[in-house]
């Protein structure tokens, strides 16, 4: 019998599955797709479009420190070098499309997912992996579709705040949702107040509320994390409703009064979405990668600066 990914999902957390942070186990460690050598594989056949690698501080939330770094004509274990004396992150993603096996382990975790969760049918679905350098940081932020983190490699500690007002202003979620900035939203040190606080290892896993605001600190070790994305319907429909809002609200001056996802003036959100980036006017508005550093497996920090203005 083929062993399970997910060990304890139980009816209670299926029951909130998307609602509230659970806490669960996994076998990933075990896989032996998360060696070096094969991740080093990844590294070298993943666009830089879609793997991107960041540095940032290693203390403090000076969200400037956050930088694209160039890593073109690395081979996948001079860049995994770099990561481990540096502090990088490099973001692989959607690789069920680059990789057989990488959309086989994504359709197994999803079954059994599936299988557990009462009504849960995801329309779509990826896998992305997270290796990143001993005490890196990833600033406050949020995501757009549901997801889950699965730590495989190392140690980190998660911050999960709550996905409303102060902690998520509606305007910051839709600027994201746009496209207009990444996933940064305003942060305050006294949000840690009201934060859930986990500390992951090997074999942790963690789900959380739609758009949940989070933050991320690795222990003094190599970090490789697995993220799992989805979008169901009602995930679709909340992501039309806060686009449309975020154009009624920055483009045309109009301050929306709903966030229903439901009723005659979502579907008019639904239609000006649709026209919105049939028009192209997100691409035109969408925030541009700029390349500030080289990633140099024999730099001290793991980057060397270049000149501003190559952007990606």
């Amino acid at each position: 019998m083929k062993q399970k990914i997910i060990e304890n999902l139980s009816q209670e957390i299926a029951n909130t599955w998307g609602q509230e942070t659970a806490h669960l186990r996994h076998t990933l460690p075990q896989n032996s797709l998360f060696s070096d050598d094969v991740l080093a594989g990844l590294i070298e056949r993943m666009p830089q479009a879609i793997s991107p690698i960041n540095t940032m501080a290693g203390s403090g939330h000076d969200v400037s420190s956050w930088a694209y770094c160039d890593r073109s004509g690395l081979s996948g274990h001079e860049v995994l070098e770099a990561i481990k004396r540096g502090r990088l992150w490099i973001n692989m993603q959607k690789l069920e499309e680059h990789d057989s096996r990488f959309e086989s382990l994504l359709e197994e975790m999803y079954a059994e997912l599936q299988a557990s969760i009462p009504g849960f049918k995801p329309h779509r679905k990826s896998l992305g992996i997270l290796i990143s350098s001993p005490g890196a940081q990833v600033f406050y932020h949020a995501d757009v579709p549901g997801q889950s983190l699965w730590q495989v490699r190392g140690e980190k500690q998660i911050h999960i705040y709550p996905p409303n007002e102060p902690f998520l202003r509606p305007v910051d979620l839709e600027n994201v949702i746009r496209g207009v900035t990444e996933e940064e939203i305003r942060y305050d040190p006294t949000y840690d107040a009201h934060a859930e606080i986990y500390d992951l290892k090997a074999g942790d896993m963690l789900p959380w509320a739609l758009n949940g605001p989070h933050r991320v600190t690795n222990g003094n070790c190599l970090n490789v994390s697995v993220t799992t994305e989805h979008w169901t319907a009602p995930i679709r429909r909340s992501y039309a409703m806060n686009y449309g809002n975020g154009v009624l609200r920055s483009e045309l001056g109009w301050t929306p009064r709903s966030r229903a996802i439901s009723g005659p003036a979502f579907w008019a959100k639904v239609a000006l979405t649709a026209f919105w980036r049939k028009s192209g006017m997100q691409k035109k508005q969408s925030f541009k990668r700029i390349m500030q550093y080289r990633v140099n497996p024999n730099a001290p920090e793991g980057i060397s600066p270049i000149s501003m203005g190559a952007a990606e």
